[in-house]
């Protein structure tokens, strides 16, 4: 396969730890502090890039001089205050001479092999649908929900994980006080309907006779489960068999 083809393989697979963590409207892509996205996080890839400057003996201005940017750009990025543009990721790849998919996901070798190659070449990156609570209800399986009722689509994200959706958050019951961990109106978050759920996360629920799916974190208290609003002015409600967990919230696009 020709260099170029290998890397524009690189470049679409890039775009799934991006959409998690770019905000739609900035241009250097401010980063989401909502929660960690494990093992793919913001100070993974700073770690990389960090790790491999050290290793051919560049310094920080010099990859600011080959990129265009200040040292102070370069300081950000590294520091996991800022996410770098898709080209940038690119333009950074190929100053350090590393597989671009390595650099951001840590999930492949600086040199492609064939084989790994032709596996990424499988795999057709998908839009992220955006769903309503209602859909939720009426499914409550997202997987089986037709894509002809998709209406609406994230736009200019892609994934190869084709189970994912995505759902406005709507109202203040998930926005705190004060702290970090917060979700505000407008906001967008990316759901997984295959994870496995686990004490602290983020999900996305249908309780018993509910006509609309709710977005409350899951938390486990003495043995017993609850959907739990970061806003304490609202009431915590305890999890029974009947409630269907429809999925995990693995990111958000925060709305400014």
């Amino acid at each position: 396969m020709a260099r170029d083809d290998t890397l524009c393989i690189h470049i679409v697979n890039t775009m799934l730890i991006l959409f998690v963590l770019l905000i739609e409207i900035d241009t250097y892509g401010i980063v989401s502090t909502h929660f960690n996205i494990h093992p793919r996080t913001i100070m993974n890839w700073a770690k990389r890039i960090k790790s491999r400057i050290e290793e051919i003996g560049m310094t920080q201005e010099t990859l600011a001089t080959k990129l265009g940017l200040t040292r102070g750009a370069i300081t950000h990025y590294l520091a996991g205050r800022r996410v770098p543009p898709l080209k940038q990721f690119q333009k950074i790849a190929a100053i350090l001479k590393v597989d671009p998919a390595w650099l951001q996901f840590g999930t492949a070798q600086h040199e492609s092999s064939k084989k790994s190659a032709i596996k990424k070449e499988k795999s057709i990156p998908s839009h992220i649908p955006i769903l309503t609570c209602e859909q939720i209800a009426t499914y409550i399986d997202t997987t089986k929900i037709p894509k002809d009722k998709f209406t609406e689509y994230l736009k200019n994200f892609y994934t190869d994980m084709t189970k994912w959706y995505a759902l406005r958050v709507t109202g203040d019951a998930m926005t705190t006080p004060s702290g970090t961990k917060s979700f505000h109106e407008g906001d967008i978050i990316i759901v997984d309907p295959e994870k496995n759920v686990a004490h602290g996360s983020y999900v996305v629920a249908l309780p018993p006779r509910a006509k609309e799916a709710t977005f409350k974190q899951y938390v486990i208290d003495s043995g017993i489960r609850y959907l739990k609003p970061l806003n304490p002015q609202y009431p915590i409600t305890q999890i029974n068999d009947s409630t269907h967990i429809c999925g995990i919230v693995v990111g958000c696009i925060a709305r400014f």
